[in-house]
């Protein structure tokens, strides 16, 4: 069997990008070896306190954790350190990791950062193989549109080099964002037939046996709130980008219109955590419900029980313009319940008709959309949702996008002569 090597630094196993793409790349004959952090960026904690920690996850899938530090907390310069340490113990225990594991025959660097580009360059130019680019942020784009840092900050003069150096030296270039090539094409040397759109993807067969199993259960109080009211469910982190904030203000336009018999549950967990508590307290808004973080599986149970799913985007029209992936999305349309999504950018839910799409930052406009919603007729809801449901099976099914990756491999390993 030929043997493929990602390395990931947020990688993960049920319901990851890569774990679930690795499952199908072994029906395939390929072997995979994930490389990631032992430290959870989620949970902030150590999963394991060994340096490299090695465990065969499923048939013929290996990963290996590595203890990245030091530890941080947030964005700041111990997450960049962290990062660069990746790079470090990846190349400490290189010799070893060939001796374990056997010589690849590709690799994919995956950012969320780019020094596993720097890692994955330099472990195909040793075993002379394919080194796939893979983009899933834009560096330094992000810290510049998100952060608002200057382009001559020395990190992002830092990540600009590293990223001229991985797209110069990529056999192929494969996105999440759907149009990442308006990006790309100012980099001379990237042509387009080296770049490729394989997005977020979904194991829909996963989810249809959670449900049916009817073995995965919700916190008490929050089974109770789905089940005696009409939710509109947000789940994922409370950050800036994801706007809860406005969302909360569409639910107090509901009230004050009378409306208030549209709850909302917000179900996760961020730094506007307290911010969010605060405005539902002081804008005495009963209808809203704030949750904490709930396990991968227990989503799916979650918005099998909503009335409408919610999410909403920053208006950054520099990297939205990009493609959207996320991750999100997937999990609402799949639930086949109505999404409203305010975003001014192109996205599935527009494209497929799973939901209404608001311009961002109108929170009445999001408001009438859930409204509208609620007042559907059961059976023209139903099939809202089915469109929805039925885009993510066709398009984003694992299964799928895997053989699309497969193609891109093997054209990569016959020029190599792997």
């Amino acid at each position: 069997m030929k043997k493929l090597w990602i390395l990931n630094h947020h990688s993960g196993l049920e319901g990851d990008r890569h774990f679930e793409l690795a499952k199908e790349f072994v029906k395939n004959d390929l072997e995979v070896v994930v490389f990631m952090s032992g430290y959870s960026h989620r949970g902030e904690t150590y999963l394991y306190e060994k340096e490299a920690v090695v465990k065969k996850v499923a048939d013929g899938v290996t990963y290996v954790w590595l203890h990245t530090s030091p530890a941080y907390h947030g964005n700041g310069a111990a997450r960049i350190l962290n990062m660069m340490d990746y790079s470090r113990l990846m190349r400490k225990y290189e010799k070893k990791f060939y001796e374990r594991f056997g010589k690849p025959d590709a690799v994919i660097g995956s950012s969320v950062h780019p020094f596993a580009w720097e890692s994955a360059c330099r472990i195909a130019k040793e075993c002379k193989i394919p080194f796939i680019c893979e983009i899933r942020d834009f560096w330094p784009l992000s810290f510049i549109e998100i952060y608002g840092w200057s382009k001559y900050h020395p990190v992002c003069l830092l990540f600009s080099a590293l990223e001229r150096r991985a797209y110069r030296r990529a056999d192929a270039i494969v996105m999440t964002m759907e149009f990442g090539y308006q990006y790309l094409k100012q980099f001379p040397y990237v042509k387009k037939d080296r770049v490729f759109w394989i997005p977020n993807g979904y194991h829909t067969e996963r989810i249809d046996q959670i449900l049916a199993s009817g073995n995965v259960h919700l916190p008490e109080e929050m089974e109770h709130y789905l089940t005696e009211n009409w939710c509109a469910v947000y789940t994922g982190s409370f950050v800036d980008s994801e706007r809860p904030l406005d969302m909360i203000d569409a639910a107090a336009y509901l009230k004050k219109m009378g409306q208030d018999q549209i709850h909302f549950a917000f179900i996760g967990d961020g730094h506007l955590r307290a911010k969010m508590e605060e405005k539902v307290r002081k804008e005495k808004l009963d209808h809203v419900k704030i949750f904490g973080r709930i396990e991968p599986d227990q989503v799916a149970v979650v918005l099998s029980k909503a009335g409408a799913c919610i999410a909403a985007l920053k208006d950054d029209r520099v990297l939205n313009d990009l493609g959207l992936s996320l991750n999100k999305l997937n999990d609402y349309l799949y639930s086949g319940v109505p999404t409203v999504f305010a975003c001014n950018s192109v996205n599935v839910v527009e494209e497929s008709g799973g939901g209404i799409v608001t311009p961002c930052g109108d929170p009445k406009a999001f408001a009438e959309a859930l409204l509208r919603i609620y007042q559907m007729p059961e059976e023209e809801r139903r099939a809202m949702g089915e469109r929805g449901r039925r885009e993510i099976r066709e398009k984003y099914n694992y299964s799928l996008l895997a053989g699309q990756y497969l193609e891109i491999l093997n054209t990569c390993m016959g020029r190599k002569g792997r």
